[in-house]
């Protein structure tokens, strides 16, 4: 098949054709690891969100079909989505629910439960409308104990117009016999063996809940808690562009704390100490945008310790003539180069690279580094995944956003050969053909839309305008010896 093949017109497409298919297993394996954690025990979230997508159906519109899948703007600059952004935020875990999956909750042993999973508290997030069945339903689990969280004031009307009188009735009757009392910056109404609680203030409402935060000091980190037979179980996530590097305070107590890297394969037991407060708090290290798995122990474990990243010295450029070839992909294979560092291939004066979209070597030969156990190679700037080699070995597959890899002095010789594989995407030869009219858009039923404006011409997406995307390497490679 001619390239670029098949491909789905909505979303990116690896197949064979692809450059980035010579890598794609590097992301299969990430996605695996995660899943093998995050796919085993429960959920371990604290609070009842409720979903209220009757109050979006209410508001008056031309959409026919509303997907509530989260590319539509669906709850934009709404009560909704403050609360939620703001839990999360904070560190509050929570799951949502619908006024059908409401029905099936039930309140025992002073938990609420449904799904197998027990939780703190039911929360409204400051929406409008809420029917008088599951209004009703919440007061009837609010009679037997169960904790009702408001969002600045409780819903004041019914959707819909079927037996409206009746049902506003219903519910306002209900809304009616709630009596408050201020207690600092919430307002409580005692209901049976219950309680509702309304504030604007979001840390007040999970304060009284009890709801447990995992928060780190640095704001980007994001914390999400499982709980399986071993434990607890922490997926982090580092979202920003900075390396972080701080001890993270785990909301239970554990014998025994394991660290697990998804993106190589990494682990071993973590660095560990006491918080102030008696709690626990872990080490961590995440490279920009990077994942970890926590998993916590209830009973005392022994085993090889996590290899955390301490720098023994200074990092030292690899220096010498690097010498680029191209692989494989198309239009042509551009001719190969020397260069005194390693720089992107789009800088090449050869006419053929703007028009590229494959794979291409780049090889250095240089002394063993100063001695250390071991070394962090660092490839700077790459556009858009690596594939690293070291004397014929096969060191790491890197796929971003950062790309370093650990090697072990026993892997250097006296001389070595270092051959860092690029592959870039399908972008430059894309816009390649559209530019000389090659066909590519090959589709039975649809063509191919554009998501932006600057990106269509006569209906369908075209890449004619589009400046050579950079490929390859860009800037210094270096090696950093490790304690």
């Amino acid at each position: 098949m001619k390239w670029p093949g098949w491909l789905f017109y909505a979303a990116v497409h690896f197949q064979p054709e692809n450059p980035q298919w010579r890598h794609f297993h590097a992301l299969n394996k990430y996605v695996a690891r995660v899943q093998s954690f995050l796919q085993r025990g429960n959920p371990d979230n604290d609070i009842l969100l409720y979903y209220p997508i009757i109050d979006r159906y209410s508001e008056p519109g031309n959409t026919l079909l509303q997907h509530f899948d989260g590319m539509e703007k669906n709850f934009v600059n709404t009560d909704f989505e403050h609360v939620s952004h703001d839990m999360i935020e904070r560190g509050y875990s929570f799951d949502f629910f619908s006024d059908r999956q409401l029905q099936q909750f039930v309140f025992q042993n002073n938990k609420l439960i449904t799904g197998g999973n027990q939780y703190k508290a039911i929360m409204l997030p400051g929406n409008k409308l809420i029917s008088d069945a599951s209004f009703s339903k919440i007061m009837n689990l609010v009679k037997q104990g169960a904790k009702l969280l408001v969002y600045k004031e409780l819903p004041k009307d019914v959707p819909g117009y079927g037996q409206l009188d009746m049902r506003r009735k219903s519910l306002k009757d209900l809304l009616s016999r709630l009596t408050y009392q201020t207690e600092g910056a919430i307002a409580k109404a005692n209901w049976g063996k219950g309680v509702v609680c309304v504030s604007e203030d979001i840390e007040a409402l999970m304060s009284y809940a009890k709801a447990r935060s995992e928060n780190s000091e640095d704001k980007s980190v994001y914390i999400l808690r499982r709980k399986n037979e071993h434990g607890h179980l922490y997926f982090t996530n580092n979202r920003s562009d900075q390396k972080i590097e701080e001890w993270i305070k785990l909301s239970d107590a554990a014998s025994s704390i394991a660290l697990f890297d998804p993106t190589n394969g990494k682990k071993g037991l973590a660095d560990v100490r006491k918080a102030n407060d008696g709690g626990v708090e872990v080490l961590v290290q995440l490279e920009p945008h990077a994942s970890l798995i926590i998993q916590s122990y209830n009973n005392k474990k022994q085993g090889t310790r996590y290899p955390y990243i301490h720098t023994a010295g200074d990092a030292v450029d690899l220096k010498g003539n690097w010498k680029i070839e191209f692989l494989e992909g198309g239009p042509e294979l551009p001719s190969s180069a020397t260069l005194i560092t390693p720089s992107l291939w789009t800088e090449l004066k050869d006419e053929k690279v703007n028009n590229f979209s494959g794979v291409a070597k780049y090889t250095i030969e240089f002394d063993r580094p100063a001695a250390a156990k071991n070394y962090l190679l660092d490839l700077g700037e790459v556009h858009e995944t690596a594939e690293v080699l070291l004397n014929g070995k096969k060191m790491a597959t890197l796929i971003g956003p950062s790309y370093t890899t650990t090697i072990a002095a026993s892997d250097f010789k006296q001389k070595n050969k270092l051959e860092i594989i690029v592959a870039n995407l399908m972008a430059n030869r894309i816009s390649y053909m559209d530019k000389n009219n090659i066909p590519w858009k090959i589709f039975y039923n649809t063509n191919m839309p554009a998501r932006k404006p600057e990106n269509a011409k006569n209906g369908i997406f075209n890449a004619s305008h589009w400046s050579p995307l950079p490929s390859g390497l860009s800037g210094s490679v270096t090696l950093t010896p490790l304690k």
